[in-house]
């Protein structure tokens, strides 16, 4: 895996005993990560955290409490990398498919815990590659939904455009949320936005109606 920015993961023996006891895997983990970094909705530890590390996985483990914090520091990186490089954060094409298809399922699955996502027409359709490249789906369909002829050759080029896919959903759920940080809720009784000095309920509000 790579990851990048100030919370780069450099502790590769901490991840490697980590994972030595979790029963998904790396590049399933990163790619979960990735969805649940990428989407708009916040979710919290409480919800991902059960999702990798199995109820009762460590309640023996003495060293419990460091592995998650290394589980909190790998999600610390991910939101790093998509902030940085998402390009980079993927299985790199020439890794073995099993490597992609870890991910994608991961990512699906931190996906679709985004109740936003799952009722976004858009970002369902830009969900489709991961689908496929996890053997979701039967049929491997582009982007406007058609079947594809040649899967293996689709499957090949998804493969190798999975960074920009990444990066593409990332920068989509961004500008989401930041129309929704930089639109407040303007009052009826308060100033209108417009400039004009009157309420807003006896300006623009009007004009919307």
């Amino acid at each position: 895996m790579k990851l990048g920015g100030r919370e780069r993961m450099d502790d590769g023996a901490a991840l490697a005993e980590l994972f030595a006891e979790l029963p998904v895997s790396a590049d399933w983990t990163v790619g979960f990560l990735t969805g649940v970094c990428t989407g708009p909705d916040p979710i919290a530890p409480a919800v991902w955290i059960p999702e990798i590390v199995p109820q009762g996985a460590f309640d023996e483990d003495p060293a419990a409490r460091a592995k998650v914090d290394t589980l909190a520091r790998l999600y610390g990186a991910v939101g790093e990398t998509l902030r940085t490089t998402p390009e980079i954060i993927c299985p790199e094409a020439d890794k073995p498919a099993s490597e992609a298809e870890d991910f994608c399922r991961g990512y699906v699955r931190g996906a679709r815990l985004h109740e936003a996502w799952r009722n976004d027409e858009t970002a369902t359709q830009k969900l489709l590659p991961f689908a496929a490249l996890a053997k979701e789906t039967v049929d491997a369909v582009d982007a406007d939904g058609n079947p594809v002829a040649d899967v293996e050759a689709w499957t090949t080029a998804q493969r190798e455009l999975l960074g920009r896919h990444v990066a593409g959903l990332h920068a989509y759920w961004q500008s989401k949320r930041q129309v929704v940080h930089t639109t407040p809720k303007v009052g009826r009784n308060d100033p209108c936005p417009c400039g004009s000095g009157k309420k807003h309920k006896k300006c623009c509000l009007v004009k919307q109606g």
